[in-house]
């Protein structure tokens, strides 16, 4: 690959990959969308739709809960792409998905330790009273990213495209072979992983629902996801009539005086804002400049004596920590409460920290469980058996629901945050909504996962016989006695090992090659 086309195509890379973090979440660097359209502008479609997707499915369960750092799907998904069309060969991309997933590990940690800095300048900004110079440095973490994400990128892609085409030609047929092989077995682990956030030991009855369905009556993901949901929604059918449940309306929402102090457009802002919070995130304070970078347009408007205005900025630049769609929530409190302290002066700044600290972890848990967990997982899923088969449907199918998601949770959040302020909060765990709607969303996630082991687990075992005369072949009289055995079986036991390690992902990526390439060679796999 040329110079000029290797930087270019590294900023192509940086810029999508930097939207994970830089600027609003809108998972199109994820390897089921980014993977198809770094093969579009490479030339090669279908390629980028198969690693895409199998990367997507390897990295499943791998998700950056709280303020963990996973190996990153994201940078593996497209480097992968990008060495599989160079090398033309979508199994060695897809193998060498995983050493750069874990790399990417230490970028991403860099970058945050390197925001940092930009919180600590921010603090004196504040005290100064520099809005201005607050918002640049909070936003500079998009150009910490992003320079990170290029020169990592650039230097992967015009010095290994080349290196990584020859290692392909000289590798022997069984090494080629195994890693196929190994391809196929590694969304075990991502499946692993998914049983082992949602609680297997709770609701394996779903799970196994799901596989059968899948393996029995040949229903694919999607069919699988609309039972899963019916069930999901008649069992809280049936719970909702034992109970006497409650309403929420307008009437309970927070006391505001007749004329409000914020505007529409203020919340607007605000909203529009959010879709920034992350772009210095770090290990000290995680969003929480991002936070105060969202508030400025209420606080503006709220309070004009500069004392006041400070004060607020400092108090929401303490440590904050949310998934970024239900974060708009506590956004749209905070601006409730701020609006009752500038009217009224009966809201204490201990009140607002400790309203924000309180809704931090039950949002935390939606957002996680349900959005990345559950919602982002079944159309991954249903785009990856799409793409897998070459549909340009899949990516498509994936992305639009998720930014839809992404604008959607955001809008409400800000506007019925402020609206309904900390009540509706109040209200929701009265009422087990958040309960009902974590277990109703894990319900689905059960069976999706239980019909994309059969979809998407692949092992077949080629070893054969003769009886009495008669060819015997082990994966026929397997599929026979029990269909998609070996699928569950694997990732059953990378479930148990996960649960008595939790850096066994480790080890299993390395046991997916050993019986990929050890197969091969005996020729039994």
């Amino acid at each position: 690959m040329t110079l000029i086309a290797a930087l270019l195509l590294s900023v192509l890379v940086a810029l999508l990959i930097t939207e994970n973090y830089g600027y609003g979440y809108w998972m199109i660097s994820r390897p089921i969308f980014a993977g198809p359209l770094i093969g579009l502008i490479l030339g090669d479609l279908q390629t980028g739709l198969i690693v895409g997707a199998s990367v997507e499915l390897m990295f499943m369960g791998v998700l950056p809960i709280g303020g963990s750092v996973p190996p990153n799907a994201q940078i593996a998904g497209i480097i992968g792409t990008i060495y599989a069309i160079q090398a033309e060969s979508t199994a060695l991309g897809i193998t060498l998905a995983l050493p750069i997933g874990i790399l990417a590990q230490f970028l991403i940690m860099l970058a945050w330790n390197l925001n940092i800095y930009l919180v600590h300048k921010s603090d004196k900004a504040i005290v100064d009273g520099n809005t201005r110079k607050m918002e640049l440095l909070h936003l500079s973490g998009i150009l910490v990213f992003f320079s990170v994400f290029f020169v990592s990128s650039f230097l992967a892609i015009y010095f290994g495209s080349d290196f990584v085409s020859r290692i392909n030609d000289a590798l022997p047929g069984w090494v080629s072979g195994g890693l196929e092989i190994a391809a196929g077995l590694l969304p075990a682990i991502g499946m692993a992983m998914l049983l082992k956030m949602m609680d297997l030991k709770k609701f394996w009855p779903f799970f196994l629902i799901g596989f059968i369905l899948s393996v029995y009556l040949d229903l694919n993901v999607l069919a699988v996801s609309l039972l899963g949901l019916g069930i999901a929604a008649g069992i809280s059918v049936i719970s909702k009539s034992k109970e006497n449940t409650e309403t929420f309306t307008a009437a309970d929402s927070t006391s505001q005086n007749e004329q409000s102090l914020l505007k529409k457009k203020d919340l607007w802002r605000v909203f529009v804002r959010s879709f920034f919070s992350m772009a210095s995130i770090n290990y000290e304070r995680y969003i929480s400049l991002g936070f105060g970078y969202a508030m400025v347009p209420a606080l503006k408007r709220l309070y004009s004596d500069e004392g006041e205005y400070k004060s607020a900025l400092k108090r929401h630049n303490e440590f904050f920590n949310c998934h970024p769609y239900t974060a708009n929530v506590v956004l749209g409190v905070a601006a409730a409460l701020e609006e009752q302290k500038a009217q009224q002066g009966v809201i204490t700044d201990e009140t607002i920290a400790s309203t924000k600290t309180a809704l931090m972890g039950p949002l935390s848990g939606i957002g996680d469980s349900v959005f990345k967990a559950t919602f982002m997982t079944i159309f991954a899923a249903i785009g990856a058996g799409l793409a897998l088969n070459g549909n340009i449907l899949g990516p498509i199918l994936f992305i639009v629901p998720n930014i839809l998601l992404n604008v959607l949770t955001r809008y409400f959040g800000v506007f019925w945050g402020y609206k309904f302020g900390v009540q509706l909060i109040a209200k929701m765990k009265s009422s087990d909504v958040i309960q009902k709607f974590v277990q109703g969303a894990t319900i689905v996630g059960m069976m999706v996962t239980g019909a994309m082991i059969v979809n998407f687990v692949k092992i077949e075992l080629t070893a054969e016989w003769t009886s009495a005369g008669k060819e015997i072949m082990l994966q026929e009289l397997l599929d026979q006695i029990f269909p998609s055995l070996l699928p569950l079986v694997i990732t059953l036991l990378f479930y148990f090992a996960l649960i008595k390690n939790k850096k066994a992902i480790y080890w299993l990526m390395l046991i997916c090659f050993a019986i990929g390439l050890i197969g091969r060679l005996l020729n039994i796999i």
